[in-house]
């Protein structure tokens, strides 16, 4: 991820930070803000997403610029499937439904089945594995299954600073619900963690706020990650990867596994970090 940065003139301050940024750099106001939106702007070494935000003379602004290319979706990759269910690797930076562009929409193109809906969902940053439903029925089978955690959901993140051996499990409460989250450390040194994750509770961003709750937030979370880090502020998205997924077919019964590689921008991350 590239930077640029200015420091804020004396005529400058008092104007929005929207508007600095569209003059200095000399693009639109309207790019300027979908830039802040996204959380690439720092003012002073702090993200800044409100849109009234007023500068100050010599306030340091950087503006993150993603040079990685982002991938097109043309064609999602089916980890298993039979008559009733698919679950598939989905890329970062897309929605799980409820878009024109989202994996959802994709697959009924795709497939060829109007049909398909999503079981769950993962934030649009997070990569990895998630279950569709070829039909409504489907889908109906596969909610208690949610519901009564009969579903055993693996994660892969990369964090900020070196995890403690000792901590294998967090368990706090996350909007007024208790909730669990266990943790394996596969490897650590003193900037950085690689940890596997498993969630017994499927609370909002539950597996990025345990971490941060516990200083030890994923690389690249703009939401929960905080600012602390050049090297979590320089990551394009959060490094979170929905890595497996292990339950019991809600009607045969059989036991279904599927496991979703590790994607491309991850596996640089780990070897940017020396991680293994």
């Amino acid at each position: 991820m590239k930077k640029q940065i200015f420091t804020v003139k004396y005529k400058h301050e008092g104007k929005r930070l929207f508007a600095v940024i569209a003059e200095e750099l000399g693009i639109s106001k309207k790019a300027a803000q979908a830039a802040i939106d996204a959380k690439q702007v720092l003012v002073n070494g702090k993200r800044v997403w409100i849109r009234k935000h007023e500068v100050m003379e010599n306030d340091r602004i950087e503006i993150l610029i993603d040079d990685q290319k982002k991938p097109e979706g043309k064609h999602i990759g089916i980890l298993w499937q039979d008559d009733d269910y698919m679950i598939v690797n989905k890329p970062a930076y897309f929605l799980t439904n409820a878009s024109d562009s989202s994996i959802e929409a994709t697959l009924r193109k795709q497939e060829k089945n109007k049909n398909i809906c999503a079981v769950h969902r993962l934030d649009k940053e997070t990569s990895g594995c998630v279950i569709f439903a070829k039909s409504a029925e489907a889908k109906a089978a596969m909610i208690p299954l949610f519901k009564g955690r009969d579903i055993m959901k693996i994660y892969r993140a990369i964090t900020v600073g070196k995890f403690p051996k000792i901590w294998n499990e967090i368990h706090s409460d996350i909007d007024g619900f208790m909730s669990t989250t266990l943790v394996k450390l596969l490897d650590s040194n003193k900037y950085s963690s690689y940890l596997e994750l498993r969630i017994e509770t499927g609370r909002t961003h539950q597996i990025r706020r345990h971490l941060a709750d516990k200083r030890y937030p994923v690389l690249g979370d703009k939401k929960y990650g905080g600012t602390g880090n050049d090297v979590s502020v320089e990551q394009p998205r959060q490094m979170l990867h929905a890595y497996r997924l292990i339950f019991n077919h809600p009607k045969t019964g059989k036991p279904v596994r599927a496991t979703a590689p590790l994607p491309g921008d991850f596996k640089r991350c780990l070897a940017q970090l020396k991680l293994k």
